[in-house]
């Protein structure tokens, strides 16, 4: 019995001590726990002001672009205005013209008949001198003055019309010259707007990134460094564009002549240019780009190439950068030709040979020569 009482008392002791060693671990366990618990609820709370310090920061970068897109906006509203004036002075001019083409034909006619008398007064005297009686006479005076002030006014009304002409079609000449401000101008801000839009798309991605899990953050890495690269190509392109003047002297008092090469196209390209030339006389549309919207000078050049099977990028800076440079003199059928106003790539043509292009221009889809361009020509761009 003793025996037993004493292994009963070893099982209690043993149990007791059990009992204190897992209250012991309990509350180690539980001091250690719970500081960690604390922790994990103020990382959490953190990442959520964090997220929403980034949010406001990405809301910043997308408001800076809508303010500039606004600013593109009024001018386009600007410019479609000014299209507008213009197509109204058109009209007039055509109409004015007309005027004058009818009453140049009843003051023709009026004049041989007058060339076949001695003159014109001996015309109305054989009228009055033919009366029967001084009541014809009378009706006869009256009807020879009617008819002399019908040519006096149709002679007044030619000539107002012919100086109403002259300042309609200097009225047209002004508001083509504003156009072509407008058009530059839209061009140079689609330039500014791809830049922003590569820097701020950078600049979201590296945002979005910090507070991203570890996989994601490696795929918003990727795409900022391309962000990035692409923002400092644009820029580069928009800081220092190798404009050609070709109004510069060279030594004497001609403008120097740049010397354009027309080798054969591809098949491709002539299928581009083919596509292209279905749309002459179509008006200018900022950002067309497709024959539903209508074609800016960009939107021309890719949606050509792309039914020729070529897939290019959108803007006329983009472009540029996706083509091999090529000189003025190595240029050929389909190459594409690049402008700049004096900051980044602003209009691009397709080539056509011969010193001409075809391109949306503030005057609507064209086929032009390069003469007056030549001012403003950045270089050739071979697609590859």
């Amino acid at each position: 019995m003793k025996g037993n009482e004493g292994n009963v008392a070893k099982r209690n002791k043993w149990r007791k001590s059990m009992v204190l060693a897992l209250a012991l671990a309990g509350g180690l366990l539980f001091n250690t726990i719970q500081p960690t618990e604390v922790h994990a609820e103020e990382t959490s709370q953190q990442m959520i002001e964090k997220k929403a310090e980034i949010d406001a920061q990405i809301k910043k970068l997308q408001e800076e672009l809508t303010k500039l897109q606004q600013e593109i906006d009024a001018k386009v509203k600007v410019f479609k205005q000014v299209q507008a004036d213009i197509k109204e002075v058109d009209a007039s001019i055509v109409e004015t013209q007309k005027r004058i083409e009818q009453r140049s034909k009843i003051l023709s006619e009026r004049m041989a008949a007058y060339q076949a008398q001695d003159n014109t007064v001996g015309v109305y005297l054989n009228v009055v001198l033919e009366s029967k009686s001084f009541a014809d006479l009378m009706d006869r005076v009256v009807a020879v003055k009617t008819l002399m002030d019908a040519d006096q006014e149709l002679v007044d009304q030619q000539e107002a019309d012919k100086a109403s002409l002259e300042q309609q079609k200097a009225t047209l000449d002004e508001k083509q010259k504003e156009l072509q401000k407008q058009f530059q101008e839209l061009q140079q801000k689609e330039s500014e707007m791809e830049v922003k839009k590569a820097e701020n798309e950078a600049k979201s991605l590296a945002l979005k990134a910090e507070i991203a899990t570890k996989q994601e953050e490696e795929r918003l890495e990727a795409e900022r460094k391309a962000a990035e690269e692409e923002a400092a190509r644009l820029r580069a392109l928009q800081a220092a564009t190798p404009v050609i003047q070709a109004t510069q002297n060279n030594g004497g008092g001609e403008p120097q002549k740049i010397i354009v090469g027309s080798g054969a196209g591809t098949v491709s390209s002539g299928d581009a240019i083919s596509t292209a030339k279905q749309f002459l006389g179509r008006p200018y549309v900022w950002g067309g780009s497709n024959p539903s919207t209508g074609f800016d000078c960009s939107g021309l050049v890719q949606w050509s190439y792309k039914q020729a099977g070529v897939s290019l990028p959108r803007t006329a800076s983009q472009q540029y950068l996706a083509t091999q440079r090529i000189s003025a003199g190595e240029a050929r059928v389909g190459d594409l030709v690049f402008f700049s106003y004096g900051s980044g790539v602003a209009h691009v043509g397709i080539y056509l040979g011969n010193n001409t292009m075809i391109d949306a221009q503030n005057n609507g889809v064209v086929i032009e020569s390069l003469d007056w361009w030549n001012q403003y020509l950045v270089g050739f761009g071979r697609i590859q």
